[in-house]
């Protein structure tokens, strides 16, 4: 095979103070292969570029050129290259009855449709795979890296509910795959999303039991309820039902029977339902204790006992430092900084308690804006699912008292670069549409203390 003929990586940017820069390399500078080899992906990459000694081939204006480089194992030489991932993200070859982008409304921004089932973006940014459209090979090249934790999506281990729900004939030897992740000392983060009368009840008995074979390689498994638009009939997808109040709590009753197990068995809970469950059962969330390390928090598992606890905490320590009350002293003679919150249905309950304890803690007034989901549909109820029209739309007459105000949104609602909302609306657009200004926060209860602590200009001391 000609060099032409290979795969090769651009190279975009050099770190100033690289062995790559002294060496002379430069962004346009192209890779063709590491130690006389193609180069797949950033495993490959990194795995080759481990030794101390490489030769790197580069083409350069035409001419291709050795670079011969002595460095520490390990060491990075600081080469940038176009995406992270040095390879285009596989995209997924299933059906799955439930997924959420199928349900997505016509003329979003094409990006939004792009289903990603990259297994290699499990080690890079945490996403949960299905692992069907991985060759044997290339599922044995990855296993092979010995990465860990992977994070895959199983929803169910009996082939014929797993294949019927992804719409995928392959899908039903999973459980194959696991014990091969399994048996190579790779931890395991298991995702299964419920569908009524599809896959939980017994099936979720058997698919829990199947998975505790897996033995001290299994890290966790979240158990978290299907996701419904308003947009299924529109799109000719097959009509599904959500959990009501009386399903969502049997399906906790069932959670917390493994976790009792579990525990005694193994010193973990292991199982843990979504935060959704408890909410759409009206129960009170587990305390923060209950999440262990908080394994899966990305699949809102524990995410509101964690900003619970750390909300209170932060809130707390705040008032114990000794200079915090001479600064909330001088702040009474100030302008009281006004702050309106944005969160979504699931959440915005929770955040109002917190009302009275912001304002004493930071010397401002505070409201909390709980606003329904119209675009997706209210049966979507989380914070980072809504969009700017929504929030303009049912925030317009609750602002005009106070156009001084701040309304402030998770970043969450954002867009990765944090620059849009789903629908496209800008944060300024939302601004100049409101007559306020809009500001973004983190989304845990670290980034909303930080924000507070910005916009109030508290310090926190360095031994606080």
């Amino acid at each position: 095979m000609s060099l032409t003929d290979r795969k090769t990586h651009w190279i975009t940017g050099v770190e100033p103070d690289g062995i790559a820069a002294r060496l002379g390399l430069t962004a346009g500078d192209e890779l063709l292969l590491v130690d006389g080899n193609p180069v797949q992906d950033v495993f490959a990459y990194r795995t080759a570029m481990a030794s101390s000694e490489v030769v790197l081939t580069i083409r350069r204006d035409g001419r291709t050129l050795a670079v011969e480089i002595e460095k520490e194992e390990d060491e990075d030489i600081g080469l940038l290259f176009e995406t992270d991932l040095m390879d285009d993200c596989r995209s997924c070859t299933n059906r799955c009855v439930f997924c959420f982008i199928d349900q997505l409304p016509r003329g979003m921004r094409p990006s939004l449709y792009f289903k990603d089932d990259d297994l290699r973006m499990s080690f890079l940014d945490g996403n949960y795979v299905t692992l069907t459209n991985l060759d044997d090979a290339e599922f044995e090249r990855l296993v092979g890296y010995r990465l860990s934790p992977m994070n895959i999506s199983v929803h169910a281990l009996d082939p014929a509910v797993r294949s019927a729900m992804m719409n995928n004939r392959f899908a039903g030897n999973i459980m194959e795959r696991l014990q091969r992740i399994a048996g190579s000392r790779i931890s395991l983060n298991i995702q299964i999303v419920l569908v009524p009368g599809l896959n939980d009840g017994t099936v979720l008995e058997e698919t829990i039991a199947g998975l505790a074979t897996l033995g001290d390689r299994l890290s966790s498994i979240s158990v978290v309820p299907v996701g419904l638009t308003r947009y299924r009939d529109e799109n000719r997808l097959p009509a599904l039902q959500p959990y009501g109040k009386e399903e969502a709590a049997a399906v906790i009753e069932a959670s917390h029977g493994w976790q009792r197990r579990f525990l005694a068995e193994r010193g973990t809970r292991l199982v843990f339902p979504s935060d959704e469950f408890y909410l759409r059962a009206g129960q009170q969330l587990p305390d923060a204790d209950t999440y262990e390390d908080f394994p899966q928090l990305e699949n809102g598992v524990g995410m509101v006992s964690l900003f619970r606890s750390e909300l209170e905490e932060g809130l707390a320590d705040r008032r114990t430092i000794p200079a915090w009350k001479t600064w909330i002293q001088n702040r009474a003679g100030r302008p009281s900084v006004s702050v309106h919150a944005v969160t979504g249905t699931d959440f915005g309950p929770l955040l109002d308690r917190y009302t009275e304890a912001i304002q004493a803690t930071y010397g401002i007034r505070w409201s909390t804006h709980t606003v329904r989901n119209s675009f997706f549909g209210e049966t979507v109820t989380v914070a980072g699912l809504l969009t700017g029209a929504d929030i303009a739309a049912q925030m317009a007459s609750g602002l005009q008292a106070d156009p001084d105000g701040i309304l402030v949104v998770p970043a969450t609602m954002l867009r990765a670069d944090g620059d849009v909302f789903l629908d496209d609306w800008t944060p300024e657009q939302l601004g100049n549409e409101l007559g306020v200004k809009v500001a973004v926060c983190g989304a845990d209860a670290l980034g909303l203390l930080a924000w507070l602590d910005q916009v109030t200009e508290w310090r926190m001391p360095e031994d606080g």
